[in-house]
């Protein structure tokens, strides 16, 4: 009979919450319209006339997070178990380093639509981002503000990010997962267990920490969201050097490294030397030779409990390291509270972004990317 471990399932975890997004997507689209003039009036007539919906587009939010959680944690495995090492899952661990970029598009695409006043923030500061890249930053940045439609927006959320996923997904686990016995219908059961708690905490988290969205009715305080990790998280990553540097230093701490970063375990499997990995294919094949003569003698329980301690405590160091960081540095985000100012109740001006949103001339602030994260952190202070 074939046994299962619970700390092989990470990938399996995301991908079923991979589908739950897919599903609780399409519930959403019916209900929203992808117009600047009306997405946010959608979203506040689902939370103040639809609520199980409502329930849904936080199911979505709280998914979206713990999705990011799970391929996280079954990025560290795979890394620690130094997949990369094996010739025949190089495709499969490339597709995977691949798969973050289509993630993060869902994560920023995914925050717009709502087009509150956390979506216009977002969709400020990205054309920002991109604008600091040498040579060919500030033409991105021209064409992000010039092409940008919530049309475009959604269609990119709904349409071209899905596709590009499917296509990575069906590369780095679909093909295998037909193969195996049982299938895809089989894969979802195995991991469906393992997946229940997840989905428990999604929907309680869903139920008790809903985003604040049904103003003038309720409006929140302005540092509500504070120390509650949210999806939002991952992105403000990559845009806090600004908030602390200035200059050629936080770009680099913002984009190159990372970019560098990501490269680097792109590519790197690709460029170990042959007799390296032949030596690790080697080393391992005696290792597990050394196993089976060591299964005669009865301290081989002990040797199987010192190795999964030895593996739980190294998965477990890295991911507190990971999410640590990720918390140290994120967890004053006011995540929740910025529509305690930007509220329909202040006026049309609040609860819908400005017509000149892209005009940096007019409105000038908006170009200065420490202004816009300590207004996003501090707006009590920096407004």
């Amino acid at each position: 009979m074939k046994r299962y471990n619970w700390r092989h399932f990470f990938g399996g975890v995301a991908l079923l919450l991979i589908l739950l997004q897919l599903l609780s997507g399409l519930v959403l689209t019916m209900f929203y319209k992808p117009h600047l003039n009306e997405a946010y009036s959608s979203i506040q007539n689902i939370y103040n006339q639809i609520e199980f919906v409502a329930w849904i587009r936080d199911v979505h939010r709280w998914t979206a997070f713990l999705l990011v959680v799970s391929i996280i944690l079954h990025f560290i495995r795979s890394f620690l178990r130094m997949d990369y090492l094996n010739r025949e899952k190089k495709t499969f661990w490339l597709t995977g380093v691949l798969l973050f970029l289509p993630l993060l598009g869902f994560l920023v695409t995914g925050f717009i639509l709502p087009w509150e006043w956390r979506g216009y923030w977002f969709m400020e500061m990205v054309p920002n981002y991109v604008g600091n890249i040498a040579l060919v930053g500030p033409a991105l940045k021209d064409f992000f503000l010039n092409a940008f439609t919530m049309n475009r927006n959604f269609i990119a959320h709904v349409l071209v990010l899905p596709v590009i996923t499917l296509v990575l997904i069906e590369l780095h686990s679909i093909a295998r997962i037909r193969k195996r016995s049982g299938g895809i219908p089989g894969y979802i059961m195995r991991h469906g267990m393992v997946t229940l708690p997840f989905l428990l905490v999604i929907g309680f988290l869903a139920y008790y920490l809903p985003m604040p969205s049904q103003d003038p009715e309720i409006i929140p305080m302005p540092l509500d969201g504070t120390y509650i990790p949210t999806a939002e998280w991952f992105v403000l990553t990559f845009f806090l050097p600004y908030m602390h540097f200035e200059g050629f230093l936080a770009t680099f701490l913002s984009f190159y490294l990372p970019f560098f970063l990501f490269l680097l375990l792109a590519i790197f499997p690709y460029y170990l030397r042959r007799e390296r990995r032949d030596a690790t294919e080697s080393r391992i094949q005696e290792s597990d030779a050394l196993m089976k003569i060591r299964g005669l003698f009865s301290k081989i329980p002990t040797l199987n409990n010192q190795t999964k301690l030895m593996a739980f405590f190294s998965v477990s160091l890295v991911a507190m390291t990971v999410f640590g960081a990720l918390y140290a540095g994120n967890y004053k985000s006011p995540t929740m509270g910025c529509n305690s100012c930007h509220n329909t109740y202040s006026g049309v001006r609040m609860g819908i972004p400005p017509e000149d949103f892209k005009n940096r001339e007019i409105l000038p602030l908006l170009d200065d990317n420490k202004w816009m994260m300590q207004h996003w952190y501090y707006p009590q202070v920096i407004w």
